[in-house]
């Protein structure tokens, strides 16, 4: 197993390297090829499970120089980390004879999956990258509006790079984060695709005794939540627009996060004349959350480019109703007993059904709660690390065999 990403204590593609490797390793053996970043966590836990970790890093000169280079330096780094992986890769295959090799993380298809070469049965992803910011929907996320779409004229080439077409042809199975992603990728490859959002519940935020029953007001202060990372492409000013047009007076719209789109955001709630209602929390610990989550109506998550959503999820295991936007990876995991998903067909209607969703959600307490609890048991039912188990089981068993 490659993972790139990879820290059992750690959060976000991190955590979910080292899972997949947990997991995996209660029914196989495995030995693992991480980075050298978070060597000690690795191996404090890799003992408890049975898992052989072996480690790749790369020059500190290298790094430092790479690091001058922003995006294109960070993808430079982890190629030629990945061509060292693959290296260590085959002098393993020569010692043990791998019945299967499966890449973990990066969650990307732009690092190719080298190890495919081994002629053994392979596993890649699940990957994401295909996202792309709809056509229309560029002034919803601000400064990065020309980032954006030079992101999108070169995703296609991406495509044409021969490790990567040759990791595409050789992959015997390819985990997809989401339809974007899948429609994304070339035609003759989707057959050997399927569809494994990457999120998970963190074991502290499994509930095993049912779900939380959720205090929702018949009258008072409707209260809105936004948790994540503040993204350009998370597109919270849709929903300033939406509620700006809007019939509600009596809410309070909570963002907690920080990141490089928060200034847009805050400039966009005053110019939409609906920052009085809005309040710009700031970065709070993990163990400050509990408060906003049990004080919130409605979960929102207007993500325009995503393959995922931590803060998504935890709304869901929660049983907070969600409002989101059909397209990506949010799209995937919520359904439409667990949220209300809206079309990204154009800006204009995508705002108006926004706004009714809203509305309705303001207006009729049970149907929040009745959302809730459809989230809640979706994120216990698909969203746990035995339902991935499950995945990797099928597909290992699927292709190796008895072996």
């Amino acid at each position: 197993m490659v993972a790139y990403a990879c820290n059992p204590e750690g959060t976000g593609e991190h955590w979910l390297g080292w899972g997949w490797a947990e997991r995996a390793a209660a029914a196989f053996h495995v030995y693992l090829i991480a980075n050298t970043n978070h060597r000690a966590e690795i191996e404090r836990h890799a003992v408890h499970h049975g898992i052989e970790p072996f480690f790749v890093g790369l020059p500190t000169w290298y790094k430092s120089l790479t690091n001058r280079f922003s995006k294109l330096g960070n993808w430079l780094r982890q190629t030629v980390w990945q061509w060292k992986a693959a290296r260590l890769g085959r002098q393993l295959h020569k010692q043990h004879a791998f019945a299967l090799v499966h890449q973990t993380t990066f969650h990307t298809f732009r690092i190719p999956f080298r190890l495919t070469a081994l002629g053994i049965p392979s596993v890649w992803g699940p990957i994401a990258g295909g996202e792309y910011v709809p056509n229309g929907f560029g002034r919803y996320i601000g400064p990065t509006r020309f980032s954006e779409t030079l992101r999108g004229l070169a995703n296609k080439p991406w495509l044409l790079f021969p490790p990567l077409r040759a990791s595409l042809r050789r992959a015997s199975a390819i985990f997809v984060s989401n339809h974007c992603t899948l429609n994304f990728l070339p035609a003759w490859c989707r057959s050997k695709c399927q569809i494994v959002p990457p999120n998970a519940l963190q074991d502290t935020q499994i509930q095993t005794t049912g779900a939380a029953p959720r205090r929702h007001h018949d009258a008072g202060t409707f209260h809105l939540l936004f948790v994540g990372h503040c993204a350009p492409t998370r597109a919270i000013p849709l929903v300033f627009e939406a509620l700006r047009q809007s019939r509600l007076t009596d809410y309070r719209f909570f963002i907690v996060g920080s990141g490089a789109g928060l200034p847009f955001w805050q400039r966009e709630a005053a110019r939409l004349g609906v920052v009085g209602n809005i309040e710009f929390v700031g970065q709070l610990p993990q163990a400050k959350l509990d408060p906003y989550y049990d004080n919130a109506d409605v979960f929102v998550f207007p993500a325009l480019r995503d393959s995922g959503g931590s803060g998504l999820l935890e709304a869901m295991s929660r049983g907070l109703p969600v409002v989101c936007l059909d397209w990506g990876g949010p799209g995937e995991m919520v359904d439409d007993a667990s949220g209300i998903k809206i079309a990204v067909s154009n800006p204009r209607e995508t705002i108006q059904n926004l706004k009714r969703a809203l509305e309705e959600l303001h207006d009729d307490p049970q149907r929040r709660q009745s959302l809730g609890v459809a989230g809640w048991k979706r994120a216990h039912s698909m969203f746990v690390w035995d339902a991935k188990s499950r995945i990797l089981e099928s597909t290992y068993g699927r292709l190796i065999g008895d072996k």
